[in-house]
């Protein structure tokens, strides 16, 4: 939220910046915030919340609760309070099982957690660790999606692009955008990321105009850290744009949340050339297919719902990923 839209003009991201900008939110098909880096005693949070709510979204808090320093229940005590919707906790030892117990006594909200325990999602950035090679990818979601697993938040949150914008790095953060968006499960997003944006949990979100901070602030501060070039890739400019990688994920994630091929909490892998997979939704007839390799690919049978990159010839280009249905 820090870095996300600053309303106060002092330069750091506000709960009034985030409640100005929830029509954004909304119209990328966002259903859930995760609020980090807020005290549940700030003020305006009870009127944020209830905006919030009232639009329509599900607020999760992240917690970093650490059991070797702190009772978990007291620590998630005054979120509670907020009749908050859930939990996203960051990675802890619980050697004791005293964040365990605590989650287990809250069984009507949503947690998202690592490791052990009883959270409703498993985060896990399995995705961007494999990096862009269709077998590794592969290997990861078969790893992640093994039976007897919780249902997976899938993340990208390590990914870095280069600062340069260009097209060959945009590529594969748009086919993996699809990939990441057509697996079961929930699918975790930073802010920035539908922008194509650089892995950065910090970015400053580049909103509109032509010179940093590009609609972030008012503050009259030193925005050198933000690349001028950032100006063809802002929210504004890209909402604008068809073929932007903010439209590629609008586009995706409006047919993730109503189009019915989108069922099953299973996948089964095809058959595919090297350097590529296909895999289908179990009870559906959704089909992503990626092509990691060097040349083009014919593609599985069935209509192209939505790709990463224009097909050519009919057929599947290198650093490209699409749905079928």
């Amino acid at each position: 939220m820090r870095s996300f839209a600053d309303v106060d003009a002092d330069g750091v991201g506000d709960l009034d910046g985030l409640r100005d900008r929830l029509g954004y939110l909304e119209l990328l098909g966002v259903d859930a915030l995760v609020l980090a880096g807020i005290d549940p005693a700030a003020a305006g949070l009870t009127r944020f919340l209830s905006e919030a709510r009232h639009a329509g979204f599900r607020v999760l808090a992240a917690a970093d609760v650490d059991p070797a320093r702190t009772d978990p229940q007291q620590a998630l005590a005054p979120w509670l309070e907020h009749e908050i919707d859930g939990f996203h906790l960051a990675p802890r030892e619980d050697p004791h099982g005293a964040l365990a117990d605590a989650v287990a006594r809250i069984p009507e909200h949503v947690v998202i957690g690592s490791g052990e325990g009883p959270w409703q999602l498993d985060f896990n950035i399995d995705l961007p660790i494999a990096g862009f090679h269709a077998e590794a990818v592969q290997s990861a979601v078969t790893r992640v999606l093994a039976p007897g697993g919780r249902r997976p938040a899938w993340a990208m949150a390590s990914r870095d692009t280069e600062r340069s914008r260009n097209a060959a790095a945009l590529t594969p953060v748009r086919a993996m955008a699809l990939v990441q968006l057509a697996l079961p499960g929930a699918v975790c997003l930073r802010h920035g990321e539908e922008l194509g944006l650089p892995g950065n949990q910090r970015i400053t979100m580049p909103w509109e105009g032509e010179h940093p901070p590009f609609g972030f602030s008012a503050a009259q501060v030193d925005w050198s850290t933000i690349p001028p070039e950032w100006a063809a890739f802002t929210a504004e400019t890209q909402l604008e744009d068809e073929g932007s990688t903010l439209s590629l994920y609008r586009h995706a994630m409006e047919a993730r949340a109503a189009h019915p091929a989108f069922r099953g909490e299973e996948i089964e892998w095809f058959g595919a050339p090297e350097g590529c997979f296909a895999f289908r939704r179990v009870g559906s007839t959704l089909i992503c297919a990626l092509n990691t390799s060097t040349a083009p690919v014919p593609l599985p049978p069935g209509e192209v719902l939505l790709s990463s990159r224009p097909l050519v010839d009919g057929q599947l280009p290198v650093g490209t990923a699409a749905w079928l249905v």
